[in-house]
């Protein structure tokens, strides 16, 4: 019965961040995606929390293992724009590449703080 107390709780808590979400959007017209709230919503409350919460995690799994047929329809969606992508094909292509570019730069540097600031254990 735990178990499903924590499903519960967990399904609850992730549509919970979704829906407020849904109406910060509608409130304050923010032009954002609800679901992108939502989901900084619950990444605030997980931080600030300190560690994952065990129901999240539990109810959260299966999104995380079948995660990419929840980007079907995302790409499907992309042939209705097909004209305005080959007509900006170049603006499309150089920005994807320099923000590539600038993310990896940011997480080397991330990276190489992190590593170094970690002090080393004896062997």
């Amino acid at each position: 019965m735990s178990t499903l107390r924590h499903y519960v709780m967990g399904w609850a808590g992730i549509l919970g961040c979704f829906f407020f979400g849904n109406a910060v959007v509608a409130v304050t017209h923010i032009p954002l995606p609800p679901a992108l709230i939502g989901l900084m919503t619950l990444l605030v409350f997980l931080i600030v929390r300190g560690r994952p919460a065990e129901a999240v995690a539990l109810a959260g799994a299966p999104l995380l293992k079948h995660m990419s047929l929840l980007f079907v329809p995302a790409v499907l969606g992309v042939t209705l724009y097909w004209s305005d992508i080959q007509a900006h094909a170049l603006a499309l292509f150089v920005s994807i590449v320099i923000t590539t570019i600038i993310s990896l730069a940011i997480t080397a540097i991330s990276a190489d703080k992190i590593l170094r600031a970690k002090p080393e254990k004896p062997q």
